[in-house]
């Protein structure tokens, strides 16, 4: 990935949005996942797994950074979100699981809200930081 065409601006939007992602990377991921597997399981335990993640990534989120990964899960959750949950909340719907298809279909703003409970304290400036180090945009020396 080259940020050569990129303005100064541009690298820090995009820092800083993949930081507060990685922050709290099982619920952002969860918003396409978790709805689909609301069809397979019951809601309480997908949603208790993905506490449960989030609560386990709160000890990795620092020490592991990953570039490609943040970057290439970007397109697939943003584009997938909401045609999952609207797809999922009218299947669970048709079968009568009203609870699990409300929840589906609220499931993009509920993956926010967890990953901003689960995910406290939260210091994004650490993650932005260690990915400017990861791409070149700060020295590996730069202190937070």
């Amino acid at each position: 990935m080259s940020f050569d065409s990129y303005t100064d601006e541009e690298i820090k939007r995009w820092l800083w949005l993949r930081a507060v992602e990685w922050s709290s990377f099982p619920a952002f991921i969860s918003q396409p996942v978790a709805p689909i597997l609301f069809i397979f399981f019951p809601w309480y335990f997908v949603v208790l797994a993905v506490v449960a993640l989030g609560f386990i990534w709160r000890f990795i989120r620092y020490s592991f950074v990953s570039v490609g990964l943040a970057y290439s899960a970007v397109v697939p959750v943003v584009w997938l979100k909401w045609p999952a949950s609207i797809g999922s909340s009218i299947y669970l719907f048709v079968h009568h699981e009203a609870i699990a298809a409300i929840l589906a279909l609220v499931w993009p703003y509920l993956a926010g809200l967890v990953g901003a409970v689960v995910g406290r304290p939260n210091q994004v400036g650490l993650i932005e930081l260690a990915f400017a180090k990861k791409i070149g945009y700060v020295s590996k020396n730069a202190e937070s």
